[in-house]
Parts: C-alpha cells; structure tokens; sequence
C-alpha cells in the first residue's frame, strides 16, 4: 500500500480562526463556549461554560456526578498548569466493604465526584466572569435539549440496565419507553441543581443543599458516600510529565492517570524512524501495537494514588523504561493485552495569544453507575471498579484514595510555544490514540483534520484489536504474522472521538472534530 491515499476515509478541512477557537464533543458546549468569548471572557471562562454544557448534554459520557483533568498553557507567564480532579473514594470505602469485588453500577460503584470543585478551582486562579454567567447555557439545555445521535443510539442497547434505577429511568425512561433520537430530554431536577450551584458556587455542591441530597441518596440506596466525604474533597495541582517525540515536547498527567502510558509509547515508537512508521500502514500498527502492550505490561502496575507511589513518574519516563520499550517496539513484541472501555467528553479551546486549554472529563462506562439521585438530577460515575479490592496492593481501594484513571489531555510544544492541544475519549484507548494522532501530526505532517480523520484502531474487552474497515480486508491477516489478533469493522463509537487544536505560527488557529462521533469545532 502507497503511503497515504489508500488507507484514508475521506477528510473534512480543518476549520480556521485568528482569535479564538473551541472543539468539543458536542455542538451545544461548543457554542456555550463561543458565545462567552463574545462576551469578552477568557478561554478559562469559555471552558467552564463548554464543560457545564457537556456535563448536560452527553449525560452517558460526562456529568457533574464525575470529574477530571486539565491541562492548561497560560500564555502570559509560559506555565503549562496540571489539575488533577479524579474523585476519591469514599471514608468508609475499605477493602472489606468490597469482599466480593469492586461494583461495577450502583452506588457502591462512584467516587466522590471532582467535576464542579476543578469548574470553582480554576474559576478561583483564571476566570474573569461570574460564575452564574457561565453555567447560564448549560441550565438552559437542561431545561430542555434533543437527544442527539450518541445518546439516542446507546438508550437501547443500555435501557435494561438503566431501567432499574428509578432515578435514571425517570429522566431516559418517561413512561417506560426509552427516549428516541430527536426527542426532547428534560432534566428539570438537574437545572434547579446548577442554579443553585451558579448562586452558591461549589460550596453548595460539596457542604450545602445539594450536598445534603447527594448523601442521603447514597445512604439510602446502601452506598457509601456522606457529606464529609463530599465536604472534604479537593483537585490536586500538579506537574505534568513530558517526554521529546521528533523535535516536541509531548505533555499529560502523571499517575493516577494512565496518560504517562503514551508517553511510554512514543519514548518506544522513537526507536523507529518517521520513514519507516510511514512506509508499511502494517507494519507500523504492528510497532504501535506492540508499544500499547509493553507500556500497559511495565507501566498499569505503576498507575495508583499519587501518595502511594511518588516515584512512579519517574520509573515511567526513566532511561531505563524508555530502552525496554524500544527493544519491545523494535522486536514487534506480541506479548500481553489491553483490555478496557470507557465513556468520556473533551473541551479544548485556545486563542491567537498562544493560551490553550484541554479538560477531559467523565463518569467512565456509558452512564456510569447508572445511579441517580432524583432529587437533584446528578447521575453518578462508577471509577471505584478500578480500584482492587484486594488489600495490600498500591492500587487497593481505601478511604480518600484515587483510583487508577484512564483520562488524558494531552499537550504539545516546540521550542518551548504551545503547538497542538488534544484528545479523545475511549477509556485506556485515550493513550494508544494518542499515540496514532501524534504519528499522524509529528512523523507524517497531516494537518489538524487529516489527522483526528485517519483510520484508526483500538483495544477491546477481550484484550485484541479492532481495525477500521478503512484499512485492507487483509490487514488482521498481515498482523497475525507478528502475533497481534485483530479483527476489521466495528461500531465507529469504538475508536474515540479526537479532537485537536493547532496554535499556528502567526497567532492563527486551526481545529477538527472527528466524524466518528459528536464533535463540533467552530473558530472566530
């Protein structure tokens, strides 16, 4: 196969702006976030309002039952800022709770949510406008949106589960009878929520009202949260963890994300060159994929709680690290699997001054726990399933501990100015995508549209790979020569949903959205 053409799905061109600009997974947040840039906010006020909106809209992805990451680079003083806000477990969250394993829905299943604490965290430092402001789009599509294709089309496949609990069969069952595609979803109960919170700030979220309802809900339903769990939960500001991939620094979170993953990954891939990535589409998924399986064999081990491990950073990105996952790489090593799923949201904005932000935020699986507290709308994330319920492990589950995480904004510069901002939801998929659109972006040169486009593959449950019917039908043969299983096809919700934006050299500003999913990029 030619370099190129052959392997393509067919490329929208990246949309351009000279002051501003927003991609995020779905129109509505994109546009909150554009219409407080008209306003005069900052790309800090934008992004809170995008990332309100998103928590709304696209409730089987991202709510404020759930929280996040960030990273941002803030223009004026160089800094690239790094906020950690992955839920705790809750105080009473001990292994012998959890006998017979982590829960995977109800309430047992969530972690104290971080979302609405990282809005008031970065609000507090970078914001410029009030915080009513901000969260006044997202209580009005709570009051009533669409049900757009994504949450359509996964209502039936998920409406059993979701049917048992009465708070979420309320809000996506009315009547029994899943909401279709196009119908309008009213969330009355989450609206008076984040009114309340745009008058009251987090503190209402964490010590007031809705605090009050969140607790009662949980130990009423048997789970494990309480009000001084909620009380007591703050983000973390941390530093993000970089590594050099062909002339760039390539930035993410360090553990309990997973993002150091890609890091592993490119530090592997750098044993080959852009030459030969680009040369054999076969070959070089064979590099990548043995990559992922190296990275996730020597690196998941070392993904805890900050505090358990503090020099896990560091083994990851170590010299030692970097020259086993290169000899992986060149050996095309087959060992191992990748299993894991997840559902995630992005919001990525950035201006012709060179500030550029990435939040990347979730409740995990599709609908999470699929608990919700009717009183106040909030439909609960379900992170406490990765955790081990074993205890001695430095990922065992224990009070205020946080748990191994799969989200990953990810951040590139050169020569020390900001370059790309990206990232995709798909669980630990996150990072093996990054790893295939910094191939695209860094060895091939595709621009922003080409490369969030281009056929991709993932991991699955199972621990094998799913390819894009873009590629070959021969292709899962041609891999079995180097010991990868892959199959071809596949729902196109499998492969993520990237989403990048390039800081141009003259100030000017690119962005895409992938076709595969809901995102929506728009640049003024």
């Amino acid at each position: 196969m030619s370099d190129g053409q052959t392997e393509r799905s067919s490329v929208r061109a990246p949309v351009y702006g000279n002051r501003f600009m927003a991609v995020t997974g779905h129109a509505a947040a994109t546009l909150a976030a554009v219409d407080v840039h008209k306003r005069g906010g900052n790309i800090i006020d934008a992004a809170i309002a995008a990332s309100a909106s998103l928590a709304v809209v696209v409730g089987q992805a991202t709510t404020i039952g759930g929280d996040c990451f960030v990273l941002y680079h803030e223009a004026a003083t160089g800094k690239l800022h790094a906020l950690n806000a992955s839920g705790v477990a809750p105080a009473a969250a001990t292994p012998d709770k959890f006998k017979d394993g982590m829960k995977v829905h109800g309430p047992m299943a969530a972690c104290v949510p971080g979302l609405v604490r990282a809005w008031e965290t970065l609000h507090k430092r970078f914001a410029t406008k009030p915080r009513g402001e901000l969260l006044a789009d997202s209580i009005e599509v709570a009051s009533g949106h669409p049900v757009s294709y994504i949450l359509g089309s996964r209502l039936p496949e998920d409406s059993p589960d979701l049917a048992k609990d009465p708070g979420c069969a309320g809000v996506y069952l009315p009547g029994g009878k899943y909401l279709p595609l196009g119908a309008t979803l009213h969330q009355p109960a989450l609206a008076a929520t984040l009114k309340r919170i745009a008058k009251g700030g987090a503190a209402e979220f964490y010590e007031g009202e809705t605090a009050r309802h969140i607790a009662k809900a949980h130990a009423d339903a048997g789970g494990l949260m309480t009000t001084a769990d909620l009380a007591a939960y703050t983000p973390l500001w941390v530093d993000a963890v970089s590594t050099e991939y062909r002339g760039h620094r390539v930035s993410v979170l360090p553990p309990n994300s997973c993002s150091a993953l890609l890091l592993m990954q490119l530090d592997g891939l750098s044993a080959i060159t852009s030459y030969e990535l680009a040369a054999d589409p076969v070959r070089r998924m064979a590099y990548q994929m043995s990559a992922m399986k190296a990275a996730f064999e020597h690196g998941q081990p070392l993904v805890c709680d900050p505090s358990l491990m503090p020099d896990a950073t560091a083994k990851m990105i170590a010299p030692e690290m970097k020259a086993r996952m290169q000899a992986a790489v060149r050996a095309m090593s087959a060992k191992g699997n990748v299993p894991g799923s997840g559902g995630t949201a992005c919001v990525l904005i950035a201006d012709n001054a060179g500030n550029m932000i990435c939040i990347v935020q979730s409740i995990y699986n599709v609908f999470g726990s699929m608990f919700m507290d009717p009183a106040t709308g909030i439909l609960f994330n379900n992170r406490m399933q990765d955790f081990d319920h074993r205890p001695g492990h430095p990922g065992s589950v224990g009070p205020g501990r946080r748990p191994f995480h799969t989200l990953c904004p990810i951040m590139v510069h050169k020569d020390g100015r900001p370059r790309f901002a990206l990232a995709s939801p798909g669980g630990i998929s996150q990072t093996l995508t990054g790893a295939q659109l910094m191939f695209e972006l860094l060895d091939r040169g595709s621009d922003v549209s080409a490369a969030v486009e281009a056929p991709r593959w993932c991991n699955r449950k199972g621990g094998d790979f799913l390819i894009e019917p873009f590629f070959p039908e021969s292709m899962p043969q041609q891999l079995a020569q180097y010991g990868h299983k892959a199959r071809r096809g596949g729902d196109p919700y499998f492969f993520g949903s990237a989403k990048c934006i390039e800081w141009l050299g003259n100030g000017n500003l690119a962005g895409a959205g992938d076709h595969r999913r809901e995102a929506f990029v728009a640049g003024v």
